[in-house]
């Protein structure tokens, strides 16, 4: 019997016993809501049993209502955020009534309510500060609502984007693919975010979320969201790393929209540094945004439907530099054609059920990219295209089971459909090994993109989550359990390289049939024919949460996960491995949650706070996907030759002598066709990976400690420090090494097992980060005509590894790993990391609003090695240079102080400011027109991406491109109208 279906028989009990729980315990998440709490009492401050709280929803009607319980507490949570009212009513006293009280999503709200003596029939309106502090919460983030996504500048309309004007938060800014902005998060892999939508499951189980987002949310069509960067509670799982938890906007009883136009011209777009400097032709560009959104009542205060479309158009301007052949310099444009709907409908179907449901669906493909490949430059033949569909559905039926108990049940489909290839691969049939082979140089690559892979992802959700309010027992409990379970599948084929990929080592010159030293050295090619892989997991979840207020001013939380996921592997030729459906699963990941939240006055304007967390990720497929597609043998794979190292021919001055390079790069099918039989199942004389039976999921552990003070009305302060230590990341080991016999780059390489002809690699939990950070963030809230917000991290990362990826241990020498040599910085190192953003409307102006966004970055870390030399001999030519000062040739020389480790030179750093000036215009009643102007790197500083860090290279140390999403100085007009 197949060991996924005996494991989940093992597990079945377990399973309804949990679901079981949080059907009937009581649960509501945070995943897209918030929760009110407050007491009853009367003006002498004696509590108020019985009385009847109402938390209503001023734009949509919908609503809520509790009783107070004997101790006059009252709680309610699962609900959805926006502007609220408050009444309370109990026989013998006055209507008591609070309105335009926001709730936040994630945030829990303290209101006390006191009544006075009197009839129903009078109402007592109150007017109260609204308080910018959550003292019941340990978590770390912060929220940025509607209002700042729609008055401050962005460069791309991603709301992604935003989310780095958090502390904690480096964001990468992405213009190689629509909709794949990614941030970094207290130092982790940028893939282990989780993103929600609506509390379901917005994320890419195949790559992570190295690119954002799964499905790209409509700017228009998001509430607000909130980002919990550290502690956050056991409700969260299968991430590491930051918590990226959004709402959309949904119906209210009057009808509202808005409409919208961005346009950017190439007339408005400076040259780019490079381009104005070698005296490129200006690339037509442009940007075109445009789309709109209408919500409005279907049933009055009961049902309420929204709807929103975005048609994006660019034309962004590439710029191609390759100082070793300047003759293949030019400028083009990528082109992006996209069409975004977002669908939502909410019903209230009596005072105790609430249904609804959300579609998004981005289609997006693009056309023409010029994306590098590491340090080498991709040319105008190097282009691709890609064709992307995302979309992400979710139902949610929240049930109020009495006055202290909610129920909230969430089923979700998260899909990704992609294609990425190159137009002359879609123009003849989808055959990759009809096209002429890639040409890899030494700073750049030529002739034909070797990528041709298409996959369809599905994500499966279905979640319950109980909440249960139980007062007066050594004070009052929040308690919450929850039940998720999410299947995911990934069916792919990759076509890449079946067109061959000629290496020229450390030549530059154009290919010459009677010069030796312009022929390749070596040949790689996908043999004997296309790859298709089927993979599935199912990830399983339980927890329990209790916030715990024991007073007035002391709340504990305490909670408790467990997480367990199902990767089913065919375990076949595996040595470790006697059994083939014995794949490893790692039971092992229950992670505890603590942490308290302590009000130092009386009016909870100062609250300390910390806590310690233990963190599972989850794992994601491109880590690990050789165990399912590398094997011993395999009926597709990719062999090098010459198998022991590159031709020492062209770089001696001499012909190469290997039969697949004799003829320079020109691929010999024939010879091909002989060696690997198409269809068959052979011997894989590529790279092979082999499962390792102690397989685990990587984690963190968080420490946190820090304070959040109420400076005034509206303005809040916060410190917070925090300490992420990972572990049980995966660095990869050669299970076949061997020796160069010379450390010169063309020496043969000789393993010491001859019955594989390269790598043998396994996974192993062997890699470690630490890193320590002060996280600052100075908030005001929109009042006096201007909000502001300061964001300020000084951080320090390291660890043995990069801490992004899975990457084979260039520091292996025979079986001895030697992970002490791999001590530095990680390639997520950010020591300064300083942001502000606000708006301000101009005094006597009738409205001219000015809001900006200015970052200050320190550089990236890199390795500064020579790429001819190994001189350990071990196959991997990454040795750390020797310490001192290091500077390139030319006029974009950059200069470094280098230290003799792993990432230790520091590249450029970044700095930009950003900025709108906007005016309102009232058309008539409730109509409003916002034209603004966007000025994007306002000083239009040329933000670098990092050089080449190869000694050898002829580019070592030279400034040849801008960091993705570096543009020059950009001016965009836009326009919004709103009603």
């Amino acid at each position: 019997m197949d060991r996924s279906i005996v494991t989940w028989i093992r597990l079945l009990p377990a399973c309804v016993l949990a679901f079981i729980l949080s059907s009937v315990l009581p649960v509501a998440a945070q995943q897209g809501t918030s929760e009110i709490r407050g007491r009853a009492t009367d003006a002498q401050g004696a509590i108020l049993p019985g009385v009847t709280v109402i938390v209503r929803n001023q734009n949509t009607g919908m609503f809520r209502e509790a009783a107070t319980h004997d101790d006059g507490s009252f709680f309610l949570s699962g609900i959805v955020p926006g502007m609220y009212e408050v009444s309370a009513e109990l026989t013998g006293f006055k209507k008591y009534q609070r309105r335009d009280l926001r709730l936040e999503i994630g945030k829990t709200l303290t209101v006390e309510v006191q009544l006075e003596v009197g009839t129903v029939e009078e109402v007592v309106s109150v007017a109260a500060e609204m308080p910018v502090v959550d003292a019941t919460t340990k978590q770390v983030g912060g929220n940025i609502g509607a209002s700042e996504l729609a008055s401050l500048p962005t460069i791309n309309r991603n709301f992604v984007g935003f989310v780095g004007l958090l502390p904690g938060i480096v964001p990468n800014v992405s213009t190689e693919s629509f909709g794949s902005d990614a941030v970094t998060a207290n130092g982790q892999d940028s893939r282990n975010n989780n993103y929600l939508l609506d509390g379901a499951n917005n994320n890419d189980d195949v790559i992570g979320q190295r690119a954002g987002t799964q499905a790209r949310t409509p700017l228009e069509s998001i509430q607000e969201f909130q980002v919990i960067t550290s502690q956050f509670d056991a409700e969260f799982g299968r991430t590491t790393g930051a918590v990226i938890n959004a709402v959309s906007k949904q119906g209210t009883n009057i009808w509202h929209g808005s409409a919208f136009a961005d346009v950017k011209e190439g007339a408005l777009t400076n040259l780019d540094f490079f381009a104005r400097q070698l005296g490129l032709e200006k690339p037509d560009t442009k940007e075109h945004q445009f789309g709109g959104t209408l919500g409005g009542p279907v049933i009055r205060d009961k049902a309420h439907f929204f709807f929103s479309l975005e048609r994006v158009l660019i034309d962004e301007g590439i710029t191609i530099n390759v100082p070793a052949r300047p003759d293949l310099n030019g400028t083009t444009t990528e082109q992006t054609r996209v069409w975004n709907t977002l669908i939502r409908f909410d019903h209230q179907l009596n005072a105790n059920h609430t249904w609804g449901v959300r579609w998004l669906r981005e289609y997006s493909p693009q056309f023409n990219q010029i994306i590098p490949q590491g340090v080498r430059a991709a040319t105008l033949t190097g282009a691709r295209q890609e064709d992307d569909l995302d979309q992400t559905v979710v139902g949610t039926l929240t049930s109020v089971l009495g006055n202290a108990r909610v129920n909230t049940l969430r089923l979700a489909w998260t899909q990704e459909d992609v294609i990425f290839a190159t137009s002359a691969f879609i123009g003849n049939g989808n055959r990759q090994d009809l096209l002429p082979p890639q040409l890899s140089f030494q700073t750049y690559f030529d002739q034909q993109n070797n990528t041709a892979q298409s996959r369809v992802n599905n994500g499966y959700q279905i979640e319950n989550t109980y909440s249960w309010f139980v007062p007066n027992k050594r004070g009052d409990h929040a308690l919450k359990f929850g039940f998720q379970y999410q299947h995911s599948t990934a069916d792919a084929t990759t076509q890449d390289n079946l067109n061959g990929t000629f290496t020229f080592g450390q030549n530059n010159l154009p290919f010459d049939p009677t010069n030796p030293r312009t022929y390749p050295d070596r040949l790689q090619i996908r043999v004997p024919g296309a790859l298709r892989n089927y993979t599935k997991v199912h990830f399983l979840a339980g927890f329990a949460q209790d916030k715990w207020t024991l007073s007035d001013k002391l709340t504990l939380s305490l909670g408790l996960r467990y997480d367990l996921e199902i990767l089913p592997v065919v375990e076949l030729d595996n040595p470790r491995f006697p059994d083939p459906d014995a794949y490893p699963v790692d039971r092992n990941n229950l992670a505890p949650r603590v942490g308290f939240a302590y009000a130092l006055d009386s009016n909870s304007h100062t609250v300390l706070r910390g806590g310690y967390g233990l963190f599972y990720d989850k794992t994601h497929f491109e880590l690990i996907n050789g165990i399912f597609t590398a094997g011993v043998f395999s009926t597709s794979f990719v062999p090098a030759f010459p198998a022991a190292g590159p031709d020492p021919g062209p770089q001696n001055g001499q012909f190469p002598t290997d039969p697949f390079l004799v003829n320079g790069p020109v691929i010999n099918r024939a010879l091909l066709e002989q060696m690997f039989q198409p269809g068959a199942r052979s011997k894989n004389q590529g790279t092979v990976v082999l499962d390792d039976p102690d397989r685990r999921i990587p984690l963190t552990h968080q420490f946190t400690l820090g304070f959040e003070r109420q400076l005034w009305t509206g303005t809040s302060l916060s410190v917070d420090y925090v300490r992420s230590l990972g572990r049980d990341m995966f660095i990869l080991k050669d299970l076949n090494p061997g020796l160069r016999t010379t450390p010169a780059r063309t020496s043969p390489y000789l393993r010491t097992d001859p019955n594989f002809t390269a790598a043998v690699n396994t996974p192993l939990n062997l890699g470690r980060t630490n890193y320590d950070a002060v996280q600052l963030q100075l908030e005001k809230r929109f009042g006096s005509n201007y909000s502001a917000r300061v964001a300020y991290t000084w951080s320090n990362s390291r660890g043995n590894i990069g801490g992004v990826g899975a990457i084979a241990n260039p520091w292996q020498l025979l079986d001895d790993m030697r992970l002490d040599l791999a001590e530095g910085p990680t390639d997520t190192d950010r020591r300064h990391n300083f942001v502000t953003s606000g708006m301000a409307v101009v005094p006597k102006t009738g409205g001219l609003n000015v809001s900006w966004v200015l970052r200050a970055l320190s550089g990236a870390p890199f390795t500064l090695f020579n790429g001819n030399l190994d001189p350990d001999r071990n196959n991997f030519f990454q040795e750390p240079l020797a310490e001192g000062t290091y500077t390139g040739a030319g006029a974009n020389a950059f200069e470094v102080e280098n230290k003799a480790q792993r990432n230790g030179a520091r590249g450029p750093g970044f700095f930009e400011i950003d900025m709108r000036l906007g005016y309102p215009i009232r058309l008539r009643s409730g109509w409003t027109l916002q034209v603004y102007t966007d000025i994007i790197n306002l000083s239009n500083r040329a933000n670098f991406a990092v050089p080449n860090g190869d000694q050898s290279a002829a580019n070592f140390l030279t400034l040849t491109a801008l960091r993705d999403g570096g543009v020059p100085r950009t001016v965009k007009f836009g326009a919004r109208v709103a009603f």
